[in-house]
């Protein structure tokens, strides 16, 4: 089980392919955005029951999809599946599919195939790209809710220097992965931290409620300092923090 950092590097992989890998992989040539998934969630991520289908209409008629889909696109995390109602006819169902790998709340970013980038417009070109769609997008059909497939619940290990005395000591300690949801002392710490950079954590600042106003600094601080802004507190920006 992969954590979503793991899977967001895997998918910048695919950034600017062709997808003519995919149609020798699968032994078959066809508009090839839901093959993109499908080798991203199965192939890499190793999700077997994963249903094999390249047809975004066959795939929300699946089990699986029916299981998971939702309409609330402003709870969309990396590695959840979007998709679109673009060819002015829902009766023959979704018409294209994207990974996201970035949420803003405002702005969904997500890796697809077979589109120029432009909101409600669905093209078949050969490039595979990363596009922005906005929430007023009305080409949004659902979403698949892949959180049960991600682990991002596992400790990460983060060494911390200090200098005492002129000289330098080493010591780690652990800590569990912080994003939106979390709840604890650990959050309050961290908001303590934003807020003494610069970075606001809402109206109740270091209330140790991990909600959406932190989600914000968190990621408007990894930008400051070009990490991937995912509004998750891991290993790379805990490494990053300690060097404050």
């Amino acid at each position: 089980m992969k954590t979503r950092a793991e899977f967001l590097k895997e998918a910048n992989k695919r950034i600017g392919k062709s997808g003519s890998d995919l149609f020798a992989k699968y032994k078959v040539k066809t508009d090839w955005c839901m093959m993109q998934v499908y080798y991203l969630m199965h192939d890499v991520c190793g999700i077997s029951e994963f249903p094999k289908t390249f047809s975004c209409s066959g795939f929300l008629a699946t089990e699986f999809a029916k299981k998971r889909a939702n309409h609330d696109f402003k709870t969309a995390e990396i590695g959840d599946i979007v998709f679109f109602e673009i060819n002015g006819s829902p009766a023959d169902g979704a018409d294209h599919v994207g990974v996201v790998i970035d949420n803003t709340g405002s702005i969904i970013k997500l890796l697809e195939g077979n589109t120029n980038g432009d909101d409600d417009d669905f093209c078949g070109t050969s490039t595979s790209n990363v596009f922005k769609y906005s929430y007023n997008s009305a080409c949004f059909d659902c979403i698949i809710d892949m959180s049960e497939f991600f682990d991002d619940k596992v400790e990460e290990k983060v060494e911390e220097k200090q200098t005492v005395n002129e000289t330098e000591e080493t010591f780690t300690f652990s800590m569990r992965v912080l994003k939106k949801g979390c709840k604890g002392k650990d959050v309050k710490r961290i908001q303590r931290l934003l807020i003494q950079d610069g970075y606001s954590c809402g109206h109740w600042c270091d209330d140790g409620d991990f909600g959406d106003a932190t989600e914000k600094a968190v990621i408007a601080w990894q930008k400051a300092h070009r990490l991937t802004a995912d509004g998750i507190f891991g290993k790379d920006t805990m490494t990053e923090f300690m060097k404050r």
